[in-house]
């Protein structure tokens, strides 16, 4: 995969680097995205971002498009670019796209199994310079 040039300053001066927000439900992806939204800084990009293994459905929906169309809306609502990833492992995936993307903050929903094996840790573990964000 290519690299992407630097993030681009904004008024103040900075690179912020992107803020990418991990959706994986239909009932989750708004609030997710507009808590993204709200922690955006200028000139700084918000990706939404849905990964999913090699042949699983899409958001759990076996209407794929339907599916995709919904989380197109709702990325566009927020001004967010919207990138739907296949992969073999999810986080290999998710820890490629934030790199290349020059990845800053995380937004994602609550992991269903706590502790160091959670997602979010598992994830986390993997991008140490990255700031993680528990939607709200």
């Amino acid at each position: 995969m290519h690299k992407r040039a630097e993030p681009p300053e904004n008024e103040a001066g900075e690179r912020p680097g992107g803020l990418m927000v991990c959706v994986t439900g239909r009932h989750t992806c708004e609030r997710l995205l507009a808590a993204g939204a709200r922690r955006r800084k200028s000139g700084q990009r918000l990706y939404c971002v849905h990964c999913v293994q090699l042949n699983e459905t899409f958001l759990n929906n076996d209407y794929e498009p339907l599916a995709i169309e919904f989380l197109f809306s709702c990325a566009s609502l927020y001004d967010a670019e919207l990138t739907i990833l296949r992969a073999d492992n999810v986080i290999d995936a998710l820890v490629e796209f934030a790199k290349t993307n020059h990845v800053s903050k995380i937004v994602l929903g609550q992991s269903p199994i706590p502790g160091p094996e959670s997602f979010t840790s598992r994830l986390a573990a993997r991008l140490s310079d990255v700031e993680f964000i528990i939607g709200d």
